[in-house]
């Protein structure tokens, strides 16, 4: 399959869309309270010697993009790179292909009003150069997310890339702590009708969305973490996303960033939705035994 170098960007956008989709209708979510920071140290139990976690916005306007001194000394003194996936893998793309599509029989055209399909097949055209019917089996909470690149800059900053992009410079390796399948199998258990319906959502109140994700985008630039999961939990409809999306995954990522941070000290880097609350990575951590505090 040959691909034009916009949707070849696309993909990678995909494969990192979660946190769009982490606005969650919890009454726990936010029962724990943290500095405001970004940027946390690992420290103790069998570490040797200091791991990093960054809370990223996978793809914001590059005017808001930044990096601190502290990351930059942060990542520089880590051996390694983490990210939610690993985006140094040249065969992602293929492997979004792969697994990407809904179940026998669904399909975008069928969940969607005409309406609603037309104008999606305008703003996919507009985000990738090819219509929607190439990306129709295509789960409608993927699909989203080419819809959400039209809120951005025509070429948005990635804090992945840009991650990926410093490990290479650094001669670092860069991991995932999950796969492409294990993503898009998290997504699959919303029921259809759910994802539809927030793909419609977006299509017909586009400036409202656009507004809301501009307000997260302000509330990330001022690393206030807690109040970042509070909007998303408030502006969340009512669907509940966090089981699947949020908290399974947070608690699945504990155990492998223990044993990849006790090999050699590194830098990881998620979704800045995954850090604070009761079942955040950050609160999880310290469950689990690990020193964890804030570099402001």
């Amino acid at each position: 399959m040959v691909m034009n170098t916009r949707l070849y960007s696309l993909l990678w956008l995909l494969g990192t869309t979660l946190v769009f989709f982490a606005g969650c209708k919890t009454s726990e979510g936010t029962a724990i309270k943290t500095e405001n920071s970004l940027l946390w140290k690992i420290e103790g139990k069998a570490l040797k010697q200091p791991s990093y976690l960054l809370g990223t916005i996978h793809i914001l306007p590059q005017k808001d993009f930044f990096l601190s001194d502290a990351m930059k000394q942060a990542l520089a003194s880590s051996q390694q790179v983490v990210l939610e996936l690993d985006m140094d893998d040249p065969g992602m793309s293929m492997e979004m292909f792969k697994y990407a599509n809904m179940n026998e029989g669904s399909a975008l055209d069928k969940l969607l009003s005409p309406a609603d399909y037309a104008k999606l097949d305008s703003l996919v055209k507009k985000g990738t150069g090819v219509g929607v019917a190439m990306f129709n089996k295509w789960q409608p909470m993927l699909v989203a997310s080419v819809v959400m690149q039209q809120m951005l800059d025509k070429q948005p900053a990635s804090y992945e890339l840009a991650l990926v992009k410093l490990a290479k410079e650094g001669q670092k390796e860069v991991k995932g702590l999950e796969t492409i399948k294990e993503q898009i199998d998290a997504m699959a258990t919303i029921p259809l009708p759910q994802q539809a319906q927030y793909l419609s959502e977006l299509l017909n109140d586009f400036e409202k969305q656009k507004a809301l994700f501009g307000k997260m985008v302000d509330l990330y630039k001022s690393q206030n973490i807690n109040e970042l999961l509070a909007y998303m939990i408030e502006e969340s409809g009512g669907i509940d996303f966090s089981t699947v999306l949020l908290n399974q995954r947070n608690h699945n990522w504990i155990p492998k960033i223990g044993e990849i941070a006790a090999e050699k000290p590194t830098f990881f880097a998620v979704g800045a939705g995954h850090l604070a609350g009761k079942d955040g990575v950050l609160a999880l951590l310290r469950k689990a035994g690990y020193r964890v505090t804030a570099v402001l």
